[in-house]
């Protein structure tokens, strides 16, 4: 294979990872909307937290949330969540 043909398929593969990442934040948003409440295993226990925010550029899969017990406020990754919470 040609260097040529090495550096153009690292950049589509670039590219392709990119797109991704924006698929994948933005269906994490349309998943787990501003104020829905979701069950997440935080610090090692499952709590219902309200989903306030979401990621910066530091963690873009993380979500921001406030314990609805404690009034705590949470970062935790999309990972962490088991479920939405039931009313």
């Amino acid at each position: 294979m040609t260097r040529e043909r090495l550096l153009y398929e690292v950049d589509a593969c670039a590219k392709a990872l990119t797109e991704a990442e924006i698929s994948l934040r933005l269906a994490i948003k349309s998943a787990y909307p501003l104020g829905c409440e979701v069950v997440a295993k935080v610090g090692g226990r499952n709590i219902i937290v309200r989903v306030d925010g979401y990621g910066t550029t530091s963690g873009p899969y993380d979500l921001r949330g406030t314990n609805v017990a404690t009034d705590r406020h949470r970062r935790f990754h999309y990972s962490a969540i088991l479920g939405l919470a039931e009313d």
